[in-house]
């Protein structure tokens, strides 16, 4: 069974500021745990169905905001091995956690060959939040792109670690040129080159689900937030990528 991403969180540096931008982005709410420390969830209005995880980290130097996308994978140790014999890294690995029992899921945060961050999971079963342009709810998963600086080094990594198909290559406009990534024969996303210039380095970009494109935009940009690429037509709609308040890259994808 090929991989895919179920699950994504903001790491953010300012959690009040995120958590305000994004649940008025997408007119939700903030779900807060009971438990110590609080875990914080943004989620449609009146449900207990969260959208994506929220999470506090410490401003410092090479420090900044990010999302970061869990891959499930069947075999952790394997797929820690190939990700550092393909000049990966790992980070941290939840075998170094304290308190661990044998029965809880084992996951690793680790760079690609291109230093993109994913959190790889051992054997979790996919949920409802895999991408799907056909998601309804503001805020969903709907596309998935890999801006990277070598695509046929990512190319043959995720074939490897995630068992994707990678489609050939295509031109993509001033975007430079693309792969389809596909996942047990369905289309997911794309990986392409990444702009000269960038603010961000090499990383995985989440498009996430908006109704009205043009009125998302106005509220990013009078809440703080940043678009780092123009509006254009993408997968049967329109898209645009930004810089949210703290600095994290995201899209925002909504249909034609």
């Amino acid at each position: 069974m090929a991989s895919q991403f179920f699950w994504y969180e903001l790491l953010t540096t300012d959690l009040d500021r995120s958590l305000a931008f994004f649940a008025g982005l997408f007119d939700c709410e903030v779900l807060v745990t009971e438990e110590q420390p609080p875990a914080y969830f943004v989620a449609p209005k009146g449900t207990n169905s969260p959208l994506f995880g929220v999470i506090g980290i410490v401003p410092g130097e090479g420090v900044r905001s990010h999302w970061v996308g869990y891959l499930r994978v069947d075999d952790l140790d394997k797929a820690v091995a190939l990700t550092e014999e393909a000049g990966g890294t790992l980070h941290a690995i939840s075998d170094d956690e304290e308190g661990r029992t044998e029965g809880d899921p084992r996951y690793a945060i680790v760079t690609d060959p291109e230093g993109a961050v994913i959190n790889l999971n051992e054997g979790v079963t996919l949920s409802g939040n895999v991408a799907s342009v056909n998601m309804t709810e503001e805020g969903r998963l709907a596309w998935i792109e890999l801006l990277t600086t070598d695509r046929e080094g990512a190319a043959d990594y995720y074939a490897n670690l995630a068992g994707w198909e990678v489609g050939e290559p295509f031109a993509r406009g001033e975007e430079g040129v693309a792969h389809k990534l596909a996942s047990d024969g369905q289309t997911f996303g794309i990986m392409r080159d990444l702009q000269p210039g960038s603010p961000v380095p090499s990383h995985w970009t989440f498009f996430l689900r908006v109704s009205d494109l043009d009125r998302a935009i106005a509220y990013v940009r009078a809440n703080g937030g940043f678009m780092y690429e123009d509006p254009a037509p993408v997968e049967g709609g329109r898209r645009v990528l930004m810089l949210d308040p703290t600095g994290a890259p995201v899209a925002l994808w909504a249909p034609q």
